[in-house]
């Protein structure tokens, strides 16, 4: 368990969807973010590795040292792991909410007893405990206003990040023993779990992808509007972030829905070009998807 609890949780943030501390930003915001994005990530490590590892039953221990870290956190006083060393300052600067974090905790736990989702509205759930607690705190690092429509822009935004992550590890979760694609899509699509373990994707997984997929930039799409509600650093960064789920799904779509091979990954250079459009005021570009068609930007 000390391998997980002890490791770099930041060491794979090269290959997330969105930049994780915008090199924009001021380097205290960044610091402050990354502290953040650490917890995250080191939940979602012993959320994810030890069971590849077949320590399965090891993660409720794994977690409940997380949740003392986070007790001793709260209490002023400083953690033992070293995942989480940069944390207290950010709290205490930020006032940073405990619940948010708690939230985090209790959807890997979740992870390790559900492995499958009969609907939209069960995985919306989820996503309400493993992503949008996360935009919550992205919202009080920044010092953003955290009213309710604010508040619900954040959620959309950080449920369609949430999607648009699984949609690319379909298979590496399926081979977790993990389906994030709501049961009812896949029977009106006729997939069937072994579909998602395969070497290439069939013409129903691709087109189930590209309904999910079309799913995901709606919610994303109403999300955007966030950022005219924001102003400075915390436009910068959540420009960003939805640039990044934004052209991750692009990616998708030029893989034509088939992330079997390899999770299909968005261009930087694409990430930055849209991130500047919607800084700018412009919105997202347009899209059409489709179950034979890829994905169009304009």
């Amino acid at each position: 368990m000390s391998v997980v609890l002890d490791a770099d949780p930041l060491r794979r943030a090269g290959g997330e969807n969105f930049p994780v501390a915008l090199r924009l930003l001021p380097p205290v915001l960044r610091r402050r973010l990354r502290a953040v994005y650490a917890f995250a990530r080191l939940v979602d490590d012993i959320g994810d590795e030890l069971p590849a590892q077949g320590r399965a039953l090891e993660v409720p221990a794994a977690l409940d040292a997380v949740r003392a870290d986070l007790g001793r956190i709260f209490a002023g006083l400083p953690p033992r792991l070293p995942a989480l060393a940069s944390l207290p300052e950010a709290v205490r600067a930020c006032a940073l909410p405990r619940a948010p974090f708690e939230a985090l905790i209790r959807a890997n736990l979740q992870d390790q007893v559900l492995h499958d989702y009969a609907s939209r509205e069960m995985l919306l759930a989820y996503c309400a405990l493993s992503a949008n607690p996360v935009g919550e705190l992205v919202l009080a690092v920044t010092g953003s206003p955290r009213t309710a429509p604010v508040t619900a822009r954040s959620d959309d935004v950080c449920t369609a990040l949430q999607l648009l992550e699984h949609w690319q590890d379909v298979r590496e979760d399926a081979a977790r023993g993990r389906i994030y694609l709501p049961r009812e899509d896949r029977d009106r699509h006729g997939v069937r779990p072994e579909d998602l373990r395969g070497p290439v994707a069939t013409a129903a997984v691709r087109a189930l992808l590209a309904d999910e997929t079309a799913w995901a930039l709606d919610l994303l799409r109403r999300g955007s509007e966030l950022v005219a509600a924001l102003s400075g650093a915390a436009r910068v960064a959540v420009s960003g972030y939805v640039a990044g789920g934004w052209c991750t799904a692009a990616a998708l779509s030029r893989a034509g829905f088939d992330p079997l091979p390899a999770p299909p990954r968005p261009r930087r250079t694409e990430i930055l070009r849209v991130a500047a459009r919607l800084y700018a005021g412009a919105g997202l570009p347009e899209a059409r998807t489709g179950p034979s068609r890829t994905m169009g930007l304009t």
